[in-house]
This record gives structure tokens, C-alpha cells and sequence, in this order.
């Protein structure tokens, strides 16, 4: 495998099998080029997840991805990838077409992530690794007070001072790492923390 395809593969296997294990879904709160045209939206209060099947949309797109890709290097051999300009180009599109799709959502759901909870295809990958994340947020129970200032802000929905206040540390793969819920609690009870817990237990606030 040459060229853009190389790359993704190469891409793929560090920034979202490899570093998941140790810093979670570190890349969604820091590096991700899609996050930072977003969260220039102003939909950053969001009011909790849409109920019902809509995170399952995002299990379709990464299937069709992946099996558009693997028909193009194994039916069509198209091995070698996109190279030079062509390559630039491709990658240029892929990325507006992402932020068209993410702007419209915020905008039709009031929420600067609703393309990461409902259609991003790179977190159903990033989903099952992180679950085995060494780097988590972790809280002291005895500080929270419950004021839910951590929930209410949270980009992502998790419900942050239950998993507190059962002495755990944040276990939901939805968690991006981006330390709000850190910066805006009143009382220092957050921080990160390394540790070994299996995550995957979602608590995650919804829409009434």
C-alpha cells in the first residue's frame, strides 16, 4: 500500500488503536480538525443526547466507509492510493464534506457536537479501545456537592457526578478527555488520573 492510503492506515493504527489504550479519546478533546471548526459554534451548551437510535448512525457510516475502501483495494485494485495533488485534493473535500455535514447538524440539533455523538465514524473504533484506557477522569467524592456544573457543560453528555459519587472514575467511552468538566468544577473534586478500569459503562444525560 502507497500513497494516502498508507497514510490513513498508518494514521489510523496510532491515533486510534495504539494511543486510545493509553489517553483515551485524548485525540476528540485536543487534535481533532473537525472539533475545532465546531466548537466555534455557538451551541455549546447542549441539552443532552437525542433518545432512541441515533447514535447507531454512526456504526452505518464507519461500515460503509470501510467497506467502500476495501472494494476499491480489492475489487477495483486500487492499491496504490492517491498521490500528489490528487491526494491533497481528496483530503481537502473528505474534510469540508465533514464540516458541511457537522455545521448543519449543530445548527439543526443545537449542539456543536452532534456530528461526534451521532455520525462521526472515527469514534466507533476509538469507542472499543478506549474502554481499556489507562488515563481517565477521576473525582473525589467527598468534595462533589452534586451541583452538576460538570454535566451541564460537558460537550459530550456524560453524567460525570454519578460516576463520582460511586467512586469511579469517569468509565464512559464518550468521554474526550477535554478537562471541563475539570476547569468548571467549584469544588477541585476533578482530575485526571492513571489507573486501570474496564470503561464502557454509559451515563450519559438525555433530552427530556
Amino acid at each position: 500500500l502507497t500513497g494516502v492510503v498508507q497514510m490513513a492506515v498508518t494514521h489510523y493504527f496510532i491515533a486510534k488503536i495504539i494511543g486510545p489504550l493509553l489517553f483515551g479519546r485524548l485525540w476528540c478533546g485536543w487534535t481533532c480538525w473537525t472539533v475545532m471548526v465546531l466548537d466555534l459554534l455557538p451551541f455549546s451548551r447542549p441539552s443532552g443526547r437525542l433518545p432512541g437510535r441515533w447514535g447507531w448512525l454512526r456504526y452505518l457510516h464507519f461500515a460503509t466507509s470501510l467497506a467502500v475502501v476495501l472494494l476499491l483495494i480489492f475489487v477495483a485494485d486500487f492499491k496504490e492510493g492517491a498521490t500528489g495533488k490528487t491526494a491533497v485534493t481528496w483530503f481537502i473535500v473528505g474534510n469540508l464534506a465533514y464540516y458541511a455535514v457537522g455545521i448543519v447538524l449543530a445548527y439543526a440539533l443545537k449542539d456543536n457536537r452532534a456530528f461526534c455523538k451521532y455520525v462521526c465514524p472515527v469514534s466507533v473504533p476509538l469507542k472499543i479501545t478506549s474502554r481499556f484506557s489507562l488515563l481517565k477522569v477521576g473525582g473525589e467524592a467527598a468534595k462533589c456537592n452534586d451541583c452538576d456544573a460538570c454535566e451541564k457543560l460537558c460537550p459530550m453528555d456524560v453524567r460525570i457526578s454519578d460516576y463520582v459519587l460511586n467512586h469511579q472514575r469517569v468509565l464512559s467511552t464518550e468521554c474526550s478527555l477535554c478537562q471541563t468538566c475539570i476547569t468548571v468544577c467549584p469544588q477541585d473534586a476533578l482530575k485526571l488520573s492513571f489507573g486501570f478500569d474496564v470503561g464502557g459503562k454509559e451515563l450519559l444525560r438525555e433530552r427530556g
